[in-house]
């Protein structure tokens, strides 16, 4: 990140994981300082079939920054470290960052 602003959530960036792929912060603000080393997210993918699943959210490219449509895949929640992040893409409304946060409450069975 080179020093950069933190991520915040609903941001859409590049990320390192296993493999450089496209994620939303979905790590709440409240915790975002310095001494936080890592953050929540939720992975993208151009798998368009797990739009079926319960809770996962279909993003336009529009939305994203990305060249295809894409999933919010809410099964596959990830810790990300703050030096894995590679490049912000864009921020999502905050219509589509509830859809993600009502898919993440639904898989976790949070109220």
């Amino acid at each position: 990140m080179n020093g950069e602003a933190l991520p915040r959530r609903g941001e859409v960036w590049w990320v390192r994981v296993d493999k450089r792929r496209p994620a939303v912060v979905v790590q709440t603000d409240k915790v975002r300082e310095p001494r936080v080393q890592t953050f929540l997210v939720v992975p993208l993918t151009s798998r368009l079939h797990l739009v079926d699943l319960p809770g996962n959210v279909r993003l336009d490219r529009r939305e994203t920054g990305l060249p295809k449509t894409s999933v919010a895949n809410v099964y596959d929640v990830q810790k990300v470290l703050r030096a894995d992040f590679v490049e912000r893409l864009s921020a999502l409304s905050s219509d589509r960052l509830s859809s993600v946060s009502d898919g993440l409450r639904l898989v976790l069975d949070l109220s």
